[in-house]
């Protein structure tokens, strides 16, 4: 994983005020924070929760410098890690979020009802569609009706720091230092990944890592290239607008960009990730000049004709469907991207590239690094007095890739939830929908990268993180806490304009009263609180 301290201080990435690529819109500056109302002094005094590697699955290739280990082949016989966790024999309740549609309830769910014959208890999820899922815990919240443990994503919740000092259980004296090898799976997980677990001084949740694949990189369909005689990417930005006017044809329904990739072209254009350090002073990437620049750049692409007209309204999963019915040649999207694209029905000769972005000085401009921590899990405080029960069950979750929990975990029972091709289990069509518990966003182990029955993809993903990722920029305010960002980021965002501009709705020059706007209505604020937290760390 990236050294937090070592690379806090670098520039790159995602503008305060920016979603990633990914995002709908710009937001105010959407960043996995964390922090304190009281002393910032007290979350650097922590002992962290000492960093175990599990080594019961070996790897074909290890990861280096934020890089994932991949596996070729789901190992045979996988070893039992953890076992049945330990219990009290009462129902744990929890509630997460999902992005596909809820399973069937447990009475018609033969792989939860297995799960909780595993747990020797009743495991009850309430899963929450994501975008509904902040206002949802605000109202359990208010309610006295949080269920035993919340995965939360800690740029939604308002007020975090007071919420889990009030409502949720201190893990620190469970889980710092050497205490954390009672529950080794949950050792397992990466230092940098547990620093944004603290607030207050105390270590408050059970971090999620994911690190490098919720990184973002523009794919391209491989094979289309390369029987186009096209091995090498452009050498320049103005290069790839040729290559996408070349490679698009309106007659057969195909071109050269799912979308206009913004931030791949804000790398481009060497633009900060989210903020930088200015003589030690937070600058946000809104206000450098060169927004203009990429905005121009974009119209620039739209208009040429090389972007597909439906783009602005398609979600995620409706542009990985032109990739692989040979509709589009380019798409941005995250690293954990890389399996989906291929959940279509596809060619055997279909593979996916990456290519970096180009610098405008020339040679390839560094991608922008994502949080190594996606999500944290609390328990809640009414639960403290079952603590182990609590924490037992989240090292079960946590178990990693290649044991025989995960397994089950991710893919059900054989012959029921999955069968095996060769080694590698493959969902059947009862299994892709009744293991849709969300349980990895309760507890999970460090990513590896794999796809059943897909070792040359497997290969094709690791070679392209091990090329892109070491060199992958931090945004600085990584670990710093705004309240006003949580509170007003969202309303005051630029998605909207950037939009207005790209379609020439409005004019470029809109964009510098835009972010003076934002300013004004909390930006600067944002960047104060975020610079006092990074004065009181840089003078400890």
């Amino acid at each position: 994983m990236l050294d937090f301290n070592r690379r806090q201080v670098l520039k790159g990435g995602l503008a305060a005020g920016l979603l990633t690529a990914g995002g709908a819109s710009l937001a105010g500056c959407r960043t996995d924070n964390n922090s304190t109302t009281a002393s910032g002094e007290d979350n650097d005094a922590v002992l962290l929760p000492n960093h175990v590697r599990y080594d019961g699955v070996e790897p074909d290739f290890r990861g280096e410098n934020g890089v994932d280990d991949a596996v070729l082949a789901y190992p045979a016989d996988p070893i039992a890690a953890v076992g049945q966790p330990d219990g009290d024999g009462q129902p744990v309740t929890a509630m997460a979020m999902t992005n596909t549609p809820i399973p069937p309830p447990v009475d018609k769910n033969q792989y939860w009802q297995e799960l909780n014959s595993r747990l020797g208890y009743d495991l009850r999820m309430q899963l929450v569609p994501s975008s509904e899922f902040s206002a949802k815990f605000q109202t359990s919240l208010a309610g006295e009706a949080l269920p035993d443990l919340v995965a939360l994503f800690t740029h939604q919740i308002r007020s975090l720091p007071q919420v889990l000092a009030s409502r949720a259980v201190d893990l620190t004296p469970h889980l710092s230092g050497d205490a954390i090898q009672k529950y080794p799976m949950l050792a397992n997980i990466p230092t940098d990944s547990w620093r944004l677990s603290v607030f207050g001084g105390k270590i408050f949740g059970v971090p999620v890592p994911r690190g490098a694949q919720s990184s973002w990189t523009l794919y391209g369909r491989r094979d289309m290239l390369e029987a186009e005689g096209i091995t090498e990417p452009p050498a320049t930005l103005a290069d790839y607008e040729a290559l996408w006017q070349q490679l698009t044809s309106k007659e057969n329904d195909l071109f050269g960009l799912g979308r206009i990739p913004k931030d791949w072209l804000r790398q481009s254009y060497g633009i900060a990730n989210g903020w930088s350090l200015e003589d030690g002073k937070l600058v946000s990437a809104l206000e450098d000049e060169r927004q203009a620049d990429v905005l121009e750049a974009g119209r620039r692409i739209l208009k040429s004709g090389v972007v597909r007209p439906d783009s602005f309204a398609a979600a995620a999963a409706t542009r990985k469907g032109w990739m692989a019915v040979d509709s589009i040649w380019f798409v941005d999207d995250t690293f954990s991207g890389w399996p989906d694209f291929y959940l279509y029905p596809v060619s055997d000769t279909y593979r996916l590239l990456t290519w970096a972005p180009p610098a405008l000085d020339g040679g390839e401009a560094p991608i922008w690094a994502a949080s190594p921590t996606y999500s944290i899990t609390m328990v809640n405080a009414q639960a403290a007095d079952r603590i182990d029960t609590m924490l037992s069950l989240l090292n079960y979750l946590a178990a990693p890739f290649g044991t025989e929990e995960y397994l089950f975990k991710m893919f059900g029972t054989e012959g029921v939830h999955h069968e095996l091709d060769g080694t590698d289990p493959v969902l059947t069509d009862s299994g892709k929908v009744e293991t849709r518990l969300s349980l990895q966003y309760l507890a999970q182990g460090p990513w590896t990268i794999y796809m059943a029955g897909m070792p040359e993809v497997t290969r094709d993903a690791f070679e392209a993180q091990s090329k892109l990722v070491p060199t992958a920029v931090d945004n600085p305010t990584l670990g710093l806490y705004s309240e006003t960002n949580i509170k007003d980021g969202p309303k005051i965002g630029l998605g909207d304009l950037e939009n207005d501009i790209l379609q020439g709705r409005k004019p470029v020059s809109a964009w510098a009263e835009g972010v003076a706007d934002w300013k004004k209505k909390g930006g600067d604020k944002i960047r104060d609180e975020f610079q006092a937290e990074l004065d009181r760390r840089n003078d400890t």
